[in-house]
């Protein structure tokens, strides 16, 4: 697999420097083009109540969302410029659409290598959660989530796998195989001391050492009601590296009602993170 073009989609205009030079950033490391993507929901309407509306207040409400509607735009596009001024290497285009915001952008995504997507501090606002829906549910790409932060370059260096005998983890071992092949280190790690989980880890290991030149495997014990996603992101941090693991191996409504792993990773990511379901 290669990375001929990068997905930043966006939901508002807020905050994304760090998410934008993340987009630029894995665009000129894998030479590959840029596409900003604004998706915003289809004009306000106005409910009928049965009750008198007012048309002059019906206007004036409608016409401020336009101004609110063509600031945001703005200001994205202008933000996307210039951070684009770092990197005139990086071939890049920005567009902005309305309407439905998760089918918009799982369409694009579609279209795409790999979509950037912010984790942390944006993860219970209702247009993150459409942007994740999109990217990680209907897309069947691969999703680098950036830290609130954004991504260091030395970050892209070394690489975490975090392998689980699955499809998921399977699909994202091999979505990141662009950042494999350039990686100074190759961390293999499986939380869970079993039988099954040793001769996976043994087979997983050997299998990367066809690619790439050395792996280093580590089997973390884990003691029942403790955190899965916390120790991979110590680990990752320790690392100081990209996280790579599948998404949501479990069904989605039990992670979200329960909790899981895909959930707390990227609820706390604190360095980069690509996921695959």
């Amino acid at each position: 697999m290669t990375i001929k073009r990068v997905l930043l989609p966006l939901a508002d205009h807020k905050d994304i420097r760090p998410l934008a030079e993340a987009a630029f950033l894995v665009g000129r490391l894998q030479q590959a083009q840029v596409r900003g993507l604004l998706v915003q929901r289809a004009q306000l309407t106005i409910p009928y109540t049965g009750e008198y509306v007012d048309p002059d207040a019906m206007r004036r409400i409608a016409e401020d969302a336009r101004k609110e509607r063509d600031h945001i735009r703005k200001s994205a596009q202008e933000l996307f410029q210039d951070v684009s001024k770092r990197f005139q290497q990086v071939e890049f285009e920005f567009s902005a659409l309305e309407g439905n915001v998760v089918d918009t952008v799982a369409h694009a995504a579609r279209l795409a290598d790999i979509t950037i997507l912010d984790g942390g501090a944006h993860y219970d606002n209702d247009a993150w959660l459409d942007l994740r829906d999109a990217t990680l549910f209907r897309s069947g790409r691969p999703v680098l989530i950036s830290p609130r932060g954004g991504i260091d370059e030395t970050a892209l260096d070394r690489v975490v796998i975090a392998w689980k005998e699955g499809v998921e983890a399977a699909r994202a071992v091999a979505a990141a195989q662009p950042f494999l092949l350039n990686a100074k280190e190759v961390h293999l790690i499986t939380v869970g001391e079993t039988a099954e989980a040793t001769i996976s880890l043994a087979d997983v290991e050997q299998y990367l050492q066809l690619h790439y030149a050395e792996v280093r495997s580590e089997m973390i014990p884990h003691t029942p009601g403790e955190d899965v996603g916390r120790i991979l992101l110590d680990k990752a941090q320790a690392v100081g590296g990209l996280l790579v693991m599948g998404a949501y191996s479990r069904w989605r409504w039990r992670e979200q009602i329960f909790g899981g792993v895909t959930e707390a990773v990227l609820h706390g990511a604190r360095t980069p993170v690509l996921m695959m379901r």
